[in-house]
Protein backbone atom coordinates (compact mmCIF):
# COMPACT_ATOMS: atom_id res chain seq x y z
CA UNK A 1 0.00 0.00 0.00
CA UNK A 2 2.74 1.99 1.35
CA UNK A 3 4.31 2.07 -2.60
CA UNK A 4 0.86 2.43 -4.63
CA UNK A 5 0.53 5.49 -2.16
CA UNK A 6 3.93 6.95 -2.73
CA UNK A 7 4.08 6.42 -6.52
CA UNK A 8 0.46 7.51 -7.18
CA UNK A 9 1.49 10.65 -4.68
CA UNK A 10 4.50 11.75 -7.03
CA UNK A 11 2.56 11.31 -9.69
CA UNK A 12 -0.72 13.33 -9.42
CA UNK A 13 1.70 15.93 -7.96
CA UNK A 14 3.74 16.71 -11.08
CA UNK A 15 0.18 17.07 -12.61
CA UNK A 16 -0.07 20.04 -14.65
CA UNK A 17 -3.45 20.70 -14.00
CA UNK A 18 -2.58 20.76 -10.33
CA UNK A 19 -1.11 23.61 -10.57
CA UNK A 20 -3.66 25.49 -12.14
CA UNK A 21 -6.85 24.77 -10.92
CA UNK A 22 -6.09 23.79 -7.50
CA UNK A 23 -3.30 25.95 -6.30
CA UNK A 24 -3.15 29.56 -8.62
CA UNK A 25 -6.55 29.84 -9.35
CA UNK A 26 -7.82 29.44 -5.97
CA UNK A 27 -5.09 31.34 -4.60
CA UNK A 28 -5.64 34.63 -6.79
CA UNK A 29 -9.32 34.10 -6.32
CA UNK A 30 -9.34 34.40 -2.25
CA UNK A 31 -7.01 37.15 -2.04
CA UNK A 32 -8.55 39.00 -5.34
CA UNK A 33 -11.87 38.78 -3.49
CA UNK A 34 -10.54 39.81 -0.57
CA UNK A 35 -9.08 43.00 -2.24
CA UNK A 36 -12.13 43.71 -3.49
CA UNK A 37 -14.63 42.68 -0.51
CA UNK A 38 -13.75 44.31 2.68
CA UNK A 39 -16.28 42.14 4.88
CA UNK A 40 -15.50 40.79 8.44
CA UNK A 41 -17.21 37.94 6.92
CA UNK A 42 -14.27 37.30 4.16
CA UNK A 43 -12.90 33.52 5.95
CA UNK A 44 -15.98 31.86 4.72
CA UNK A 45 -14.84 33.63 0.60
CA UNK A 46 -11.79 31.82 1.65
CA UNK A 47 -13.71 28.62 2.38
CA UNK A 48 -15.92 29.01 -0.35
CA UNK A 49 -12.71 29.25 -3.07
CA UNK A 50 -11.15 26.34 -1.78
CA UNK A 51 -14.01 24.25 -1.48
CA UNK A 52 -14.29 24.39 -4.92
CA UNK A 53 -10.85 23.68 -5.73
CA UNK A 54 -11.29 20.49 -3.99
CA UNK A 55 -14.58 19.58 -5.59
CA UNK A 56 -12.66 19.95 -9.21
CA UNK A 57 -9.46 18.42 -8.54
CA UNK A 58 -10.79 15.47 -5.81
CA UNK A 59 -13.23 14.63 -8.44
CA UNK A 60 -12.77 16.06 -11.78
CA UNK A 61 -8.86 15.60 -12.15
CA UNK A 62 -9.08 12.25 -10.39
CA UNK A 63 -12.12 10.76 -12.61
CA UNK A 64 -9.78 11.50 -15.37
CA UNK A 65 -6.86 9.96 -14.09
CA UNK A 66 -9.14 6.44 -13.12
CA UNK A 67 -10.14 6.07 -16.53
CA UNK A 68 -6.47 6.79 -18.22
CA UNK A 69 -5.20 3.93 -15.72
CA UNK A 70 -7.43 1.52 -16.82
CA UNK A 71 -7.97 2.36 -20.72
CA UNK A 72 -3.76 1.96 -20.13
CA UNK A 73 -3.87 -1.67 -18.35
CA UNK A 74 -3.19 -0.75 -15.32
CA UNK A 75 -6.04 -2.27 -13.31
CA UNK A 76 -5.62 -5.55 -15.14
CA UNK A 77 -2.58 -5.84 -12.99
CA UNK A 78 -4.91 -6.58 -9.84
CA UNK A 79 -5.98 -9.74 -11.19
CA UNK A 80 -2.77 -11.44 -10.54
CA UNK A 81 -1.60 -9.80 -7.57
CA UNK A 82 -2.78 -11.06 -4.01
CA UNK A 83 -3.60 -7.04 -2.85
CA UNK A 84 -7.05 -7.18 -2.27
CA UNK A 85 -9.58 -4.02 -4.27
CA UNK A 86 -10.16 -2.13 -1.15
CA UNK A 87 -6.30 -1.70 -0.35
CA UNK A 88 -5.43 -0.57 -3.69
CA UNK A 89 -8.34 2.01 -4.03
CA UNK A 90 -7.68 3.54 -0.44
CA UNK A 91 -4.36 3.52 -1.17
CA UNK A 92 -4.97 5.53 -4.47
CA UNK A 93 -7.37 7.79 -3.45
CA UNK A 94 -5.28 8.05 0.28
CA UNK A 95 -2.97 10.26 -2.32
CA UNK A 96 -4.92 11.75 -4.40
CA UNK A 97 -7.00 12.97 -0.83
CA UNK A 98 -3.44 14.04 0.71
CA UNK A 99 -2.64 16.41 -2.31
CA UNK A 100 -6.31 18.17 -2.13
CA UNK A 101 -5.69 18.56 1.48
CA UNK A 102 -2.62 20.37 1.13
CA UNK A 103 -3.69 22.14 -1.76
CA UNK A 104 -6.77 23.73 0.39
CA UNK A 105 -4.47 24.56 3.20
CA UNK A 106 -2.13 26.36 0.89
CA UNK A 107 -5.11 28.42 -0.31
CA UNK A 108 -6.36 29.37 2.93
CA UNK A 109 -3.25 30.07 4.42
CA UNK A 110 -2.30 32.09 1.83
CA UNK A 111 -5.23 34.02 2.25
CA UNK A 112 -4.77 34.57 5.74
CA UNK A 113 -1.29 35.80 5.91
CA UNK A 114 -1.95 37.81 2.62
CA UNK A 115 -5.31 39.11 3.68
CA UNK A 116 -3.75 39.37 7.59
CA UNK A 117 -7.08 37.97 8.95
CA UNK A 118 -7.11 36.44 12.38
CA UNK A 119 -8.67 32.89 12.25
CA UNK A 120 -8.83 31.08 15.61
CA UNK A 121 -6.59 28.39 16.54
CA UNK A 122 -9.62 26.13 17.38
CA UNK A 123 -11.51 27.05 13.59
CA UNK A 124 -8.01 26.14 11.59
CA UNK A 125 -8.10 22.33 13.51
CA UNK A 126 -11.63 22.12 13.01
CA UNK A 127 -11.49 22.66 9.23
CA UNK A 128 -9.00 19.43 8.85
CA UNK A 129 -11.69 16.07 9.49
CA UNK A 130 -13.77 17.70 6.75
CA UNK A 131 -11.51 19.06 4.40
CA UNK A 132 -10.14 15.19 4.21
CA UNK A 133 -13.17 13.68 4.45
CA UNK A 134 -15.05 15.80 2.05
CA UNK A 135 -12.05 15.40 -0.58
CA UNK A 136 -11.88 11.28 0.31
CA UNK A 137 -15.85 11.58 -0.85
CA UNK A 138 -15.32 13.14 -3.88
CA UNK A 139 -12.01 10.65 -4.93
CA UNK A 140 -14.26 7.66 -4.19
CA UNK A 141 -17.00 9.10 -6.42
CA UNK A 142 -14.30 9.46 -9.31
CA UNK A 143 -14.36 5.68 -9.70
CA UNK A 144 -17.84 5.44 -10.33
CA UNK A 145 -17.79 8.00 -12.59
CA UNK A 146 -14.65 6.33 -14.14
CA UNK A 147 -16.47 3.20 -14.05
CA UNK A 148 -19.68 4.91 -15.81
CA UNK A 149 -17.29 6.17 -18.60
CA UNK A 150 -15.33 4.93 -21.90
CA UNK A 151 -13.45 7.93 -23.27
CA UNK A 152 -12.10 11.62 -21.86
CA UNK A 153 -15.65 13.10 -23.30
CA UNK A 154 -18.00 10.78 -20.89
CA UNK A 155 -16.22 11.98 -18.02
CA UNK A 156 -16.13 15.70 -18.80
CA UNK A 157 -19.63 15.23 -20.01
CA UNK A 158 -20.51 13.43 -16.26
CA UNK A 159 -18.62 15.63 -13.84
CA UNK A 160 -19.93 18.44 -15.54
CA UNK A 161 -23.75 17.42 -15.09
CA UNK A 162 -22.93 16.80 -10.93
CA UNK A 163 -20.51 19.42 -9.95
CA UNK A 164 -22.64 22.39 -11.69
CA UNK A 165 -25.64 21.43 -9.80
CA UNK A 166 -24.06 21.24 -6.59
CA UNK A 167 -22.04 24.42 -7.04
CA UNK A 168 -25.32 26.13 -8.27
CA UNK A 169 -27.88 24.80 -5.82
CA UNK A 170 -25.10 25.56 -3.19
CA UNK A 171 -24.95 28.91 -0.94
CA UNK A 172 -21.48 28.76 -1.92
CA UNK A 173 -21.63 31.95 -4.23
CA UNK A 174 -24.95 33.80 -3.28
CA UNK A 175 -27.72 33.46 -0.64
CA UNK A 176 -30.39 30.94 -1.28
CA UNK A 177 -32.92 32.89 1.28
CA UNK A 178 -34.60 34.44 -1.54
CA UNK A 179 -35.02 31.33 -3.80
CA UNK A 180 -38.26 29.19 -4.92
CA UNK A 181 -38.68 26.60 -2.30
CA UNK A 182 -37.60 23.79 -4.97
CA UNK A 183 -34.46 25.05 -4.87
CA UNK A 184 -34.12 24.93 -0.88
CA UNK A 185 -35.54 21.52 -0.67
CA UNK A 186 -32.77 20.64 -3.09
CA UNK A 187 -30.39 22.66 -1.17
CA UNK A 188 -30.92 20.22 2.08
CA UNK A 189 -30.23 17.65 0.32
CA UNK A 190 -27.03 18.94 -1.32
CA UNK A 191 -23.67 17.17 -0.36
CA UNK A 192 -21.47 20.36 -1.76
CA UNK A 193 -23.44 22.42 1.07
CA UNK A 194 -23.02 19.85 3.77
CA UNK A 195 -19.42 20.71 2.87
CA UNK A 196 -19.85 24.29 2.89
CA UNK A 197 -21.82 24.38 6.26
CA UNK A 198 -19.08 22.17 7.84
CA UNK A 199 -16.42 25.07 6.85
CA UNK A 200 -18.28 27.59 7.73
CA UNK A 201 -19.70 26.35 11.08
CA UNK A 202 -15.86 25.51 12.11
CA UNK A 203 -14.97 29.17 11.05
CA UNK A 204 -17.90 30.30 13.06
CA UNK A 205 -17.41 27.72 16.05
CA UNK A 206 -20.73 27.10 15.85
CA UNK A 207 -20.19 23.25 16.76
CA UNK A 208 -23.31 21.62 16.73
CA UNK A 209 -23.54 22.71 13.11
CA UNK A 210 -20.06 21.62 12.66
CA UNK A 211 -20.55 18.27 14.04
CA UNK A 212 -24.33 17.84 12.14
CA UNK A 213 -22.36 18.92 8.73
CA UNK A 214 -18.96 16.69 9.42
CA UNK A 215 -20.86 13.80 10.31
CA UNK A 216 -23.28 14.24 6.40
CA UNK A 217 -19.88 14.62 4.55
CA UNK A 218 -18.20 11.50 6.46
CA UNK A 219 -21.39 9.35 5.72
CA UNK A 220 -21.50 10.80 1.72
CA UNK A 221 -17.59 9.28 1.99
CA UNK A 222 -18.39 5.91 3.27
CA UNK A 223 -21.04 5.93 0.95
CA UNK A 224 -19.04 6.88 -2.14
CA UNK A 225 -15.84 4.12 -0.88
CA UNK A 226 -18.71 0.98 -0.86
CA UNK A 227 -19.69 2.48 -4.58
CA UNK A 228 -16.49 2.88 -5.71
CA UNK A 229 -15.70 -0.97 -4.49
CA UNK A 230 -19.07 -1.94 -6.03
CA UNK A 231 -18.73 -0.76 -9.36
CA UNK A 232 -14.69 -0.61 -10.24
CA UNK A 233 -14.00 -1.98 -13.58
CA UNK A 234 -10.34 -3.49 -14.31
CA UNK A 235 -10.75 -3.22 -17.74
CA UNK A 236 -13.09 -1.63 -20.94
CA UNK A 237 -15.26 -4.61 -22.15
Amino acid sequence: MKTIFSLTFKSASRDPFLLLWSIILPMGGSIGLGIFIKSPEYPERILTVMAISILFYAFTTTSFAILTQRRRGVYNLLRVTPMPLWKYVCSMSGAWTSISFLCAMLVILSGIFALKLSVPVQSFLAVIPVLIFAALSYVFFSFFIASLSRTENNVSMLTNIITMPLLLSSSAFYSLNNTPEFIQIINRFNPFQWFVNALRSAFDLAWASYLINTGLVLLVAIVALLLALKTFRYADV
